[in-house]
């Protein structure tokens, strides 16, 4: 297949030349345009995004950065994404950092080498430090689903400390004290999620607010997946202490909960109710359906692909909302004692 150099050396003139004659662009004399699209004929040559982008310095492409392809919670960013790049006439690359450090660098970098016009990154594992050094030469680079300090209006994100409190209280005003939480934990090769955090301070000030006592022994740390789910609820089990109520770090997790419970002959949610974390497609699915808390990761996705757009633009993206709420969606998982 012919490329940009193949059609400069037929045509025996620069590569920018082509390029300008590609784009269309004024400054190229008659004589050598001719040559030029005589010689794109002759090979059958179809210009890509980044021979174009060598003059007018746009790729029209916009690069997202998620953490895993087959996670139901990405596969919604990059829908929410993808609607407004298609309306935009832009291209869409997506890399996967897996919530490891040198995988989310890595991303991060390929897609900044590949001279995207903008950047959608979802970070969890880089240090705050680690990210702005990398972004700071990227005008257009949005953070989704993180705060940082430095970075405030490029930053969408979620009150993850608010949504956990919502999703404790909403239990404890269905008559439930000892309410056990799926908490996502700190692998040894990544650092602790900042959400997790979050979501378990929720919990634990929605405990005290309502004069219940937090206790450890109710907290079971593992992956963020049904496994992970369904692993912590056996040690939860095995612990032997009472609860009414899980809330999970994520739908998965409570996917995998249900699970466990349901091996142990213990009913959702006439047993034990179960509260879930996103309300990816999965939950309405499940049974019992699962009640769960609203992520609006489409919609927070969608903002971050307008804003980034607005910054690679140059425009004043006015007052852009930059923290989501979450909300509470009730089904059948959750029961009143």
């Amino acid at each position: 297949m012919a490329n940009i150099k193949d059609v400069a050396r037929l045509a025996g003139v620069s590569i920018s030349t082509v390029s300008r004659v590609v784009n269309n662009s004024a400054g190229v004399v008659h004589k050598k345009k001719e040559a030029v699209l005589r010689a794109m004929s002759e090979l059958d040559y179809k210009p890509n995004s980044f021979a174009k982008a060598l003059v007018n310095q746009k790729s029209d492409t916009i690069g997202l950065v998620v953490g895993d392809l087959g996670d139901p919670f990405f596969s919604l960013m990059m829908k929410g994404v993808e609607k407004v790049t298609n309306a935009h006439g832009k291209q869409l690359l997506i890399n996967a950092g897996h919530h490891n450090p040198e995988q989310e660098h890595k991303a991060i970098r390929s897609l900044i080498e590949r001279r995207c016009d903008a950047l959608i990154v979802h970070t969890k594992s880089l240090a705050d430090y680690h990210v702005m050094e990398l972004l700071q030469s990227q005008p257009a680079a949005v953070l989704i689903n993180r705060f940082i300090h430095g970075f405030e209006g490029r930053c969408i994100h979620l009150d993850n400390l608010k949504a956990g409190e919502m999703a404790t209280r909403y239990l404890i005003e269905h008559g439930h004290k000892r309410i056990a939480f799926l908490s996502r934990g700190a692998e040894s090769r990544h650092l602790e999620l900042e959400d997790s955090r979050k979501r378990l301070q929720g919990y634990q000030e929605a405990l005290i607010s309502h004069g219940i006592m937090p206790d450890r022994k109710l907290v079971a740390d593992n992956q963020p997946d049904e496994k992970g789910g369904y692993l912590g609820t056996l040690e939860l089990l095995e612990r032997k202490v009472d609860f009414t109520a899980i809330f999970a770090y994520n739908d998965a997790m409570a996917a995998g909960c249900m699970t466990a419970l349901r091996e142990k002959k213990i009913q959702v949610p006439a047993d034990v109710s179960v509260l879930g974390f996103d309300d990816v497609l999965l939950a309405k699915y499940l049974n019992p359906e699962l009640s769960t808390v609203r992520y609006p990761i489409e919609e927070m996705a969608a903002q971050s692909a307008e804003l980034a757009l607005s910054l690679c633009d140059g425009l004043d993206s006015g007052s852009p909302l930059l923290e989501f709420a979450p909300e509470i969606v009730s089904r059948e998982s959750v029961r009143q004692l």
